[in-house]
C-alpha cells in the first residue's frame, strides 16, 4: 500500500503491546478502490426519481445518480461488489449496474412489474419476483441471463440460500397468502406455509435455519424454523415492521419499524428486541455494512438515509439522497468488512494468503479500515497477534478511545505476559484499556493499527510456542 501523499509517519503507543501509525495527509485511493476514500459505496433506489443514488460511505455523501427505468423496486449488490441489480416495477427489466463505472451495463427482460430481488450468498444467482408475470425467476450472474423460473402467484419479496438452490418467496395472492419454499434445482414449489395476513419483507438467516419475515397489520417479526417449516415465535417491535435483515454474522437482525420511524435491533440468540434507534420518516429498508458495525436505513418519508452505529446505537449521519428512497445495498468493505470471522482469519493467516502492507520497511497484516470520524471510542479485535481493523480514518484533533477486545490464543498469551510487560514498560503499564489519540493537525488522517511486533513477545514465550508447534 502506498504512503499517503504529503504525509509523514507518526508512531505512538496507545495501549499495552499496541502501536498506532498515523499517516497524515489526504485520502488513499488505489486502483479499484470503491470510492475516493477507499470505502465501499452504497446504492439506493429512488422510487420517484427513477434513479439509483450512489453514496460514498466514507464521506456520507451522494457521489451521483444513475438513471434506471420507472419505479426502481428491488436492489441488490453481488458479494464481490462488482454488480448492482435493480428491478423496475414500471417496466419489465432488471438493470445491471457496473459499479466500477457506475453505469448501466445491461438490461435483462424478466416480464411485467418485477418487484423484489435477492442475491445468493455465493453471488452466483439473483432471484427476481415477477409480480406481474406470477413467477419467480433466477438470473445467472455470470451471464446475466434468466436460467429458470417457477410459477408463484403475485410474488413480492424473497430470499435465497447461500448457494442459490433454495428460495423463500412471499406470495401476496388474495385469499391464498403464503410463504412458499422453492427448490431451484428442480424448479418446483416444495413447501407452502399458509398465512392469514399479507407477507411483506423476508430474510433467510446466514445459517439457513430461520426466516425472519413481516406481515401487514402485525406489529411483530415472525420467526419461521426452516427444519419444520413452522412459525416458532414472534418478536414484538412496534407498529408496521417492514423488513428485518441479519447482520453478516447472524448475531443481530435490523428491523425497520415504519410506524414510530425506528430501527429495531433484534437479538437473534433469544429472539428479543435489544434496543431501538430513532431514524427518519417512514423508514423502508435497512442493510448493514459487511463488518456488521454500521446500519444504513432508507427513509422514504424524509428522503434521506440514516447511518447508524450499532455499537452505540446512535445515528451518526443523515444523508439526503433524493425522492422516495426505498431499497439499499452496500458493497462489501475493502478492509475489516471484507475479512471473514475471527476463527477463519486465524486459520488462514499461516498460509500466507492474507493481505499485507509494508510501512517504514516493516510488513504488517492488513485487517481492514474503519471510519471513526464520528466515533468517540472503538473496540479493536485482537486475535493471534494482530488487530482488526488495521486502519482507522479520523479527523484533525479528534480524541478516540481504543478498547482492545482479546480473543483466542492472544487473550491467553496476553494475560500471561501482561505483568512482565508492565515491568519492562512502566510508562505504558495501565492494561489494555483505552487511550486517546490527539493532536491530528492535518486536514485528513489515517491511523494504522498493525499486528503486535514479534520483538514485543518475550523470547521464552516464542520458544514455548515453537515447542508446541504453534504458528506465528
Amino acid at each position: 500500500m502506498r504512503k499517503l501523499p504529503g504525509g509523514d509517519t507518526l508512531v505512538k503507543r496507545v495501549a499495552t503491546m499496541l502501536w498506532v501509525v498515523v499517516l497524515m495527509g489526504g485520502f488513499a485511493a488505489g486502483p479499484g478502490s470503491p470510492s475516493a476514500a477507499g470505502a465501499p459505496k452504497a446504492y439506493v433506489g429512488l422510487f420517484k426519481d427513477d434513479a439509483v443514488a450512489v453514496i460514498d460511505t466514507a464521506q456520507n455523501k451522494v457521489l451521483g445518480t444513475i438513471a434506471v427505468p420507472k419505479g426502481p423496486h428491488g436492489l441488490v449488490v453481488t458479494p464481490d461488489g462488482r454488480k448492482v441489480y435493480v428491478s423496475s416495477d414500471g417496466a419489465s427489466t432488471v438493470s445491471v449496474i457496473d459499479t466500477a463505472a457506475d453505469r448501466v451495463a445491461a438490461n435483462i427482460d424478466v416480464g411485467a412489474n418485477p418487484h423484489g430481488l435477492a442475491v445468493s450468498g455465493d453471488g452466483s444467482r439473483v432471484l427476481v419476483l415477477g409480480w406481474g408475470s406470477n413467477r419467480a425467476l433466477i438470473i445467472d450472474t455470470a451471464t446475466d441471463r434468466v436460467i429458470g423460473e417457477v410459477p408463484v402467484a403475485q410474488p413480492h419479496n424473497g430470499t435465497l440460500s447461500r448457494d442459490g438452490r433454495i428460495g423463500w418467496v412471499a406470495s401476496q395472492q388474495q385469499g391464498a397468502t403464503a410463504l412458499v419454499r422453492l427448490d431451484l434445482s428442480t424448479w418446483k414449489e416444495i413447501v407452502r406455509v399458509p398465512l392469514d395476513k399479507t407477507p411483506r419483507g423476508l430474510e433467510l438467516s446466514p445459517d439457513g435455519r430461520r426466516v425472519f419475515f413481516t406481515l401487514a397489520g402485525v406489529n411483530a417479526i415472525q420467526v419461521l424454523d426452516t427444519a419444520t417449516n413452522r412459525i416458532v415465535t414472534q418478536i414484538p417491535v412496534g407498529a408496521s415492521p417492514h423488513y428485518a435483515p441479519f447482520t453478516p454474522d447472524g448475531r443481530w437482525a435490523l428491523a425497520v419499524v415504519q410506524g414510530p420511524g425506528e430501527l429495531g435491533i433484534l437479538d437473534t440468540a433469544n429472539s428479543t428486541l435489544a434496543g431501538t434507534v430513532a431514524v427518519g420518516k417512514a423508514p423502508h429498508w435497512s442493510m448493514s455494512s459487511s463488518d456488521g458495525r454500521t446500519a444504513y436505513v432508507t427513509n422514504e418519508g424524509s428522503n434521506d438515509v440514516s447511518v447508524v452505529d450499532l455499537a452505540s446505537r446512535t445515528v451518526t449521519a443523515t444523508i439526503p439522497v433524493g425522492n422516495a428512497p426505498r431499497k439499499i445495498a452496500v458493497q462489501p468493505g475493502s478492509g475489516a468488512a471484507a475479512t471473514p470471522p475471527a476463527q477463519t482469519r486465524a486459520a488462514a493467516a499461516p498460509s500466507g494468503k492474507s493481505k499485507s502492507v509494508t510501512l517504514g520497511g516493516v510488513t504488517y497484516a492488513d485487517h481492514g479500515t474503519k471510519d471513526v470520524r464520528n466515533l468517540s471510542k472503538l473496540e479493536l479485535e485482537a486475535d493471534d497477534y494482530y488487530f482488526s481493523p488495521t486502519f482507522l480514518r479520523g479527523k484533525p484533533g479528534q480524541k478516540l478511545t481504543l478498547l482492545v477486545g482479546e480473543r483466542g490464543e492472544y487473550a491467553a498469551q496476553h494475560q500471561h505476559s501482561r505483568a512482565r510487560h508492565r515491568q519492562r514498560h512502566p510508562a505504558q503499564g495501565q492494561g489494555t484499556g483505552g487511550r486517546h489519540l490527539t493532536g491530528l493537525r492535518n486536514t485528513g488522517c489515517l491511523l494504522q493499527v498493525p499486528r503486535v511486533a514479534r520483538h514485543e513477545r518475550p523470547a521464552a514465550d516464542r520458544r514455548r510456542r515453537a515447542e508446541r508447534g504453534a504458528l506465528d
